[in-house]
This record gives C-alpha cells, sequence and structure tokens, in this order.
C-alpha cells in the first residue's frame, strides 16, 4: 500500500515487542530481494504504533520495531549502510485510532525511499 510518506508494509509483531512473527518473513525476503535488485537504494525504515499505551513507550516500541526489520534485512546480505531506522510512534496515523481495525492499519512499518 503506497501512502503519502512511501511504502506503507505492514508487518507482524508480538503484541506489545518488537519480535516479527514468521507470517511477515516471506514479505521481509521479498523487499530484501527488490534492495538487492536495485543497490543505489537508500532507505528510512519508519516504524508506527497506534495510540494505544504512552507516548513514550509507543516511541521506543516504533524504534524497536524498525530496528528489528533492518536486523532482519542486514542479516539478508543487505548494507546497513543503506538504511536507517526510525520510531515515530503514535505521532503519524493513516487511519482512525478510535476503531481496532484503525489501530491495526496503524501499527505498520514504512519503507521510504531516501535517493536513488
Amino acid at each position: 500500500k503506497v501512502c503519502p510518506s512511501g511504502i506503507n508494509v505492514l508487518f507482524f509483531f508480538r503484541f506489545g515487542r518488537a519480535e516479527i512473527k514468521k507470517e511477515s518473513w516471506a514479505l521481509l525476503d521479498e523487499v530484501a530481494q527488490a534492495l538487492r535488485e536495485h543497490p543505489d537504494l537508500m532507505v528510512d525504515i519508519e516504524g508506527h504504533t497506534d495510540d494505544v499505551g504512552n507516548d513514550k513507550s509507543n516511541m521506543r516500541l516504533s524504534q524497536a520495531r524498525a530496528d528489528a526489520v533492518k536486523k532482519y534485512l542486514v542479516g539478508k546480505g543487505i548494507s546497513p549502510a543503506r538504511m536507517r531506522a526510525i520510531g515515530y510512534g503514535e505521532d503519524r496515523p493513516i487511519d482512525d485510532n478510535s476503531t481496532p481495525e484503525g489501530q491495526a492499519v496503524n501499527r505498520r512499518v514504512e519503507f521510504v525511499i531516501t535517493s536513488r
């Protein structure tokens, strides 16, 4: 899904944790392959949360999730110098946090191409 700041990719994490669930590995493998095929791309990996919990915890969680995605991609052979992990917490929702469905959409990671 493309959103204003980049490519929105929903990865599944353990609730309240930065552990990537196995069902997200195939999609992450596709991202790694795309980065291998385009070695000139640099990306920001942006972590986001819904608004459940306090702001400080959500900021830490979003950063930890962005870091986990970066670590996974490094493990697939992508240079860490090509990626920057940034946590935004609950500050940039793309859906309504008043519904469970909206909250689920806001718990996401986005890849933003920063240079080609």
